[in-house]
């Protein structure tokens, strides 16, 4: 079982859908009705079918099927979007060339590649599916300051039902080991996982979007807070060339 498939039936008390999230995205377009948005790494689908209720045609994919069904599940069939399972690896195989206004990721996915070489295929898949001077945004957790003061846990969340603690510890110099304890209140149900995560500090990702890409802006949330040394995101808009 994979680290999402075993957190799925929890996943939308642990991480409710964020409005912010959508007023951002919404916010640099402009106008969302009759945008088409690529949601890369979905989760549920929450954010998705969110904008779909703004106006955005949504496509969303997710590598995570478990995921993909709860998206599935509870997105009305009235709105303009699509779920489908996907690989934040070959993704640009599986949709049009140059169909979208905007790309996006947030939710620290990008942190579960393993390397640069990854995040590179990565901005490749966007490009090719990017109109010109099309959006892609993205959102991890502030590696530069986690790696600077290895921090080695993030805020316990906790739901109605759940309880999900977060640790950092730190293996090697460019990897940090994620490790999680979901507990069910009612039953005292323990789920341990670990997971290996690539730290996408700023600097590399200034040097991986610079030769495909112009006008980035980095920021410290999804309220455009600027982005410091100590902010606890880097979200970070990128145009196409």
């Amino acid at each position: 079982m994979s680290f999402y498939s075993s957190i799925a039936e929890a996943y939308d008390e642990i991480f409710p859908l964020n409005k912010v999230q959508a007023k951002f995205v919404e916010g640099l377009c402009s106008v969302l009705t009759g945008k088409r948005v690529l949601d890369a790494g979905c989760g549920t689908g929450s954010l998705a079918i969110e904008l779909g209720r703004r106006g955005a045609a949504v496509e969303a994919f997710d590598l995570d099927l478990s995921m993909i069904q709860v998206a599935e599940d509870k997105c009305p069939q009235a709105l303009n979007v699509k779920f489908s399972e996907g690989d934040l690896l070959t993704f640009g195989n599986d949709y049009p060339a140059a169909r979208y206004d905007v790309v996006y990721c947030f939710g620290n996915t990008l942190a579960h590649l393993s390397g640069e070489d990854d995040f590179n295929v990565f901005l490749q898949s966007a490009k090719t599916l990017l109109k010109p001077r099309g959006l892609l945004l993205f959102q991890v957790v502030n590696y530069d300051r986690i790696m600077r003061e290895k921090i080695d846990h993030l805020p316990t969340i906790e739901s109605d039902r759940f309880v999900f603690e977060r640790n950092y510890s730190f293996p090697k110099e460019d990897v940090v080991l994620f490790s999680t304890i979901l507990k069910e209140k009612s039953s005292e149900v323990t789920l341990e996982q670990k997971v290996p995560l690539f730290p996408m500090q700023s600097e590399l990702i200034k040097k991986c979007l610079k030769e495909d890409f112009e006008e980035l802006s980095f920021w410290g949330s999804f309220k455009k807070d600027s982005w410091e040394k100590d902010s606890f995101h880097t979200v970070v808009q990128a145009k196409l060339k």
